[in-house]
């Protein structure tokens, strides 16, 4: 009977796999891509969110479209044909200052939403791991997680398009299409999460009343 309950109890799966391994496989290849990044640009041979020695700073206008009546660069449409432009990029070799400031604060969000996901998820894995899915601590972290989510999916769109409008203005006259939208995975995730932390919540309260009972 024993050598059975051993056997059931192993084929039992970590119900926090493949999470859990991939999770930590992207903490991994973001600590060494920053370290490599971070030692590459001290000897001048990388950079980092634009600060570096050799280093473009680019600005773009991607995903908005306009159409004009003349063909640029060298195309000629024929009559009746339009020509449409999906994006425009604008790039500074040797950018001042100014330029790589509002560079990395247009590329910046980004960079935090990954970490800070990550180093959450995992946080939340390794709780889980060694106290229980149904625990006061794991539902705070998916809270948390949910809460900066909802709030990634309004502010870092907002950042980005002003940063972008700041770089642009360094690098041309003319106004920079604007095109601002929430990023609706991200608020649907956080929503989820949060609704998950509240079943996990209320399931731990559970938990702790049979345990007092018994």
């Amino acid at each position: 009977m024993d050598g059975v309950a051993k056997k059931r109890a192993a084929k039992v799966r970590n119900p926090l796999e493949p999470l859990a391994t991939f999770n930590w496989m992207v903490l991994c290849v973001l600590v060494l891509g920053f370290g490599c990044g971070i030692i590459a640009t001290m000897f001048g041979s990388g950079s980092v969110l634009g600060w570096g020695h050799d280093v473009y700073v680019c600005v773009s206008t991607q995903g908005m479209s306009a159409n004009t009546a003349g063909g640029p660069f060298d195309l000629y449409p024929r009559p009746g044909v339009s020509v449409g432009t999906t994006g425009l990029q604008l790039c500074a070799d040797k950018p001042s200052t100014g330029q790589r400031w509002w560079y990395t604060l247009e590329n910046l969000p980004v960079t935090v939403t990954v970490i800070v996901v990550v180093l959450i998820t995992f946080l939340a894995l390794r709780l889980a791991q060694r106290r229980g899915l149904y625990t006061p601590g794991f539902a705070t972290r998916l809270r948390l997680l949910g809460w900066f989510l909802v709030a990634d999916s309004v502010l870092r769109p907002t950042i980005e398009v002003y940063a972008s409008h700041k770089l642009w203005a360094t690098m041309a006259d003319g106004a920079m299409p604007t095109e601002w939208n929430p990023v609706w995975a991200f608020l649907f995730a956080g929503l989820a999460l949060l609704s998950l932390a509240r079943i996990m919540r209320v399931g731990s309260a559970m938990r702790e009343d049979l345990e007092g009972v018994v």
